[in-house]
């Protein structure tokens, strides 16, 4: 058996050891006994002492494309201060310190990392991406040629075996081109919303005429949240496209239930903009508002601030897709013609399955559960409800409200300019509290975030 190498140990370790080694001989068991049962423990001991010496291993710029189930997640983006549930960009980060891929989960400017589009709490994406650079297996020179490739460490597979089964990462760019950001080189970003018509309750060629008035660059303060953090002043965006599909058509015995998707793409979005335009579209579909409310909310003269409305809920919104131009190439693990790639593709169609089919038999037995309810309370003569209105949302509950006042006739918000100066003013306060020994920035940083959520 290989001597152990105790140069790495601790004297607190070296001691246990020793104490290990003298109970286990007075028992009568046989010196290699002993040593085949502890190898691992040596080995393990040695690396965890050795440190691992990046500048020594070489590193590359390459991009990631994952996807995600949101409804477990505090969001895409990692928090500096704690969050309820965990990120997604958090577990991906900490898998990628545990990999030896980068060095620090906190430091992210080291790894020049980028993400493509901030997905909020709850929200899904099929092809999030993100850039950074990484550890490589190859040198500079040989990353150059594609040939390579197959030499390459394999990044998904790596990933893949520390990550939740709910995230996935599926392709891999390791020759992106000059100066490739994964959120500046992006070029499009398509979400999609799903929503049902319960008995055909939404009047969706309303919805999808006032979606239309959208289209082109236009002034989205009044279909967002602001952020004062970030100081933004500028809120054109473009939309490229946004239409309503028909997804499915479920017949019931009491009615039937019409699955729809929200269709919209843009350069780029504004927080929670997909989520405040499917708030406004859902009022226009229940008829509490006229398509051109779009009209008019885009028309900042009229109406510089924006009304208070609740936007739509966020399990039903996806990040469908993040668009680059050609010249970034995607290699999933087909394009790998190892055998552990081939092995890596096994579990990874059996993991989509086994959500899938664990998706299947959930709803089928919500659905039991739906019918069992209904079936055995029936509705009263006395309706609680009867004088108040139903606000959808997009969760299936809604909102009741005892009368609904349209948007234009609703209070509004401080104007951007009003929330960014409130927000420096905080800002300045809690510096000059940190250096009077006051407070705390991070004290005073933790309870503006929680107001901004």
């Amino acid at each position: 058996m290989p001597k152990a190498d105790y140069k790495f140990w601790t004297k607190k370790d070296l001691i246990e050891r020793i104490n290990e080694l003298e109970a286990l001989t007075g028992s009568g068991i046989e010196e290699s006994t002993v040593a085949s049962e502890t190898t691992a423990t040596i080995r393990k001991k040695g690396r965890e002492g050795k440190e691992f010496k990046f500048k020594e291993h070489p590193a590359r710029f390459i991009g990631l494309r994952f996807t995600y189930l949101g409804w477990n997640y505090n969001g895409l983006n990692v928090q500096a201060v704690p969050t309820p549930l965990p990120t997604v960009e958090g577990l991906i980060l900490k898998a990628l310190v545990t990999c030896k891929l980068i060095e620090s989960e906190t430091d992210l400017e080291a790894c020049q990392f980028s993400r493509c589009g901030r997905t909020d709490k709850g929200v899904s994406a099929l092809a999030q991406v993100i850039s950074l650079r990484v550890r490589s297996r190859l040198t500079p020179e040989e990353q150059k040629d594609e040939a390579n490739d197959e030499r390459e460490l394999s990044y998904i597979t790596m990933l893949n075996n520390l990550l939740p089964l709910d995230i996935r990462i599926y392709q891999v760019c390791l020759h992106p081109p000059d100066n490739f950001d994964a959120r500046f080189s992006c070029v499009a970003r398509h979400y999609k919303y799903i929503f049902v018509s319960r008995n055909r309750n939404l009047d969706v060629d309303s919805m999808r005429t006032a979606a239309k008035m959208m289209l082109g660059a236009h002034d989205f303060r009044n279909f967002c949240k602001i952020d004062g953090s970030k100081q933004i002043t500028n809120f054109n965006r473009c939309i490229l496209h946004a239409d309503i599909t028909l997804v499915s058509h479920q017949f019931r015995g009491d009615g039937d239930d019409e699955v729809y998707m929200f269709d919209l793409k843009g350069t780029a979005f504004l927080w929670h903009q997909v989520r405040c335009i499917m708030g406004v579209l859902l009022l226009v579909g229940q008829g509490l508002e006229k398509p051109d409310i779009v009209e008019k909310l885009l028309d900042v003269k009229q109406y510089p601030c924006k009304p208070i409305y609740d936007m739509a809920s966020d399990t039903p919104l996806v990040l469908y897709n993040c668009e680059f131009g050609d010249d970034v190439q995607w290699k999933g693990l087909s394009d790998f013609k190892s055998s552990a790639a081939g092995t890596a593709i096994s579990s990874s169609r059996g993991v989509a399955y086994a959500l899938w089919y664990d998706g299947l038999v959930k709803n089928e037995l919500q659905f039991a559960m739906r019918n069992v309810i209904e079936s055995t309370a029936e509705e009263s003569r006395y309706d609680p409800n009867a004088s108040r209105t139903k606000v959808q949302t997009g969760d299936g509950m809604g909102r009741w409200l005892s009368e609904y006042v349209p948007l234009q006739k609703r209070p509004v918000m401080d104007s951007f300019e009003v929330l960014n100066e409130r927000w420096l003013q905080r800002r300045t306060r809690a510096v000059e509290a940190g250096s009077n020994g006051g407070g705390t920035d991070v004290e005073e940083g933790v309870r503006i975030a929680a107001e901004q959520t």
